[in-house]
C-alpha cells in the first residue's frame, strides 16, 4: 500500500510538472504577428479601391469627373459599359508612394453603382505585389447603407495570401464588417477611418493554423499602414488564446498576452 501512495504522488507530481513545462513553452506571437500583418494588408487593397470608385465618373451615382490615377504612377482603367463594370488599377512598374511599393493590378468589379445600397464588389489580383510581397486571393463586400452616419460594409476575404521571402505563404480569410466613421466627404482614403469587427482565421508563415475573434473594433487609419488600436482573441491550433491588443499609434507594434504574460509583437513589414 505504501509503494501504491508512492507511485500515486510521483504521479500527481508529473502532471503538474508537464502542465508547467507546457505553460512555460507556449510562449510563440507568430500568429498574432501574421494575423496583424494580414489584416491591414488586405484592407489596403480595400482603400485603393474605396478610392478608385469615389473618383470614378459612373462607378458612383454621384457621377464625380473621372480620375486617371490614384498616386500617380500608376493607371486607373474604367469599364462603365460591362456587366458588371469594372476598375483596375494598374501599377506602372515599381510606384511607391508613403514609401510603400506596390507593382501588377488589382482588379475590382461592381453589380451596381458603388454608392447604391446592396452594391457589391469583387476584389482579386493580377501578378500584384506590395512591399515585395506576392499576394493572391480575393475580398467581396456588400454596401449596407449607411448605419449610425457611418457608410458599412459586409467584407467577406478568402484565402487572402502573401509569399514572404524564404518562400512561405501566410493566408487569411475573415468574415468581417466594416464602418468608414470618418473621411466619406472626399474620395480621398487618406482622411478615412475605419472600424472593423468579426471573425477570421488562416495559417501563419510558420504553417501553424488559427482563428481569431475581433474583441474590440479595429481602428484602421487611411494615412496609416497599420490598424491603429483595438484587440483580438487568437487562437492557434492546440495552444492557449493569446490577447492581442493593437496598441494605440500609427505603426507595426502590439502585444500579446499568454496566461498573464505580455510579450511584444511586431508585424512583419
Amino acid at each position: 500500500m505504501k509503494h501504491l501512495h508512492v507511485i500515486l504522488i510521483l504521479s500527481i507530481l508529473g502532471l503538474f510538472a508537464c502542465k508547467e513545462s507546457d505553460r512555460d513553452q507556449d510562449t510563440s506571437i507568430n500568429s498574432c504577428e501574421d494575423f496583424g500583418a494580414a489584416q491591414s494588408y488586405a484592407y489596403d487593397a480595400f482603400k485603393l479601391v474605396h478610392q478608385a470608385a469615389l473618383s470614378s465618373k459612373g462607378i458612383t451615382a454621384a457621377n464625380p469627373a473621372m480620375a486617371t490615377t490614384l498616386f500617380g504612377c500608376d493607371t486607373l482603367i474604367v469599364d462603365t459599359s460591362s456587366s458588371p463594370m469594372s476598375i483596375t488599377i494598374r501599377f506602372n512598374g515599381s510606384c511607391t508612394y508613403n514609401t510603400d511599393i506596390r507593382t501588377g493590378e488589382i482588379i475590382a468589379t461592381f453589380t451596381g453603382k458603388y454608392d447604391n445600397l446592396g452594391t457589391q464588389v469583387s476584389i482579386s489580383f493580377n501578378k500584384y505585389t506590395f512591399n515585395d510581397y506576392p499576394v493572391s486571393g480575393s475580398m467581396n463586400y456588400k454596401f449596407q447603407g449607411t448605419i449610425s452616419t457611418n457608410p458599412t460594409y459586409a467584407v467577406t476575404i478568402q484565402d487572402f495570401s502573401m509569399e514572404n521571402s524564404k518562400n512561405r505563404i501566410m493566408t487569411f480569410s475573415g468574415s468581417q464588417t466594416l464602418s468608414v466613421s470618418s473621411g466619406e466627404t472626399t474620395a480621398l482614403f487618406n482622411d478615412d477611418t475605419y472600424s472593423i469587427s468579426g471573425t477570421a482565421s488562416g495559417r501563419a508563415f510558420r504553417g501553424n493554423d488559427y482563428s481569431a475573434m475581433i474583441e474590440e473594433n479595429l481602428i484602421l487609419k487611411g494615412s496609416c499602414k497599420w490598424v491603429n488600436s483595438g484587440a483580438a482573441t487568437v487562437s492557434p491550433e492546440n495552444k492557449q488564446p493569446r490577447f492581442l491588443d493593437f496598441g494605440s499609434s500609427c505603426d507595426n507594434k502590439g502585444s500579446a498576452q499568454i496566461y498573464s504574460i505580455s510579450y511584444e509583437v511586431v508585424f512583419p513589414e
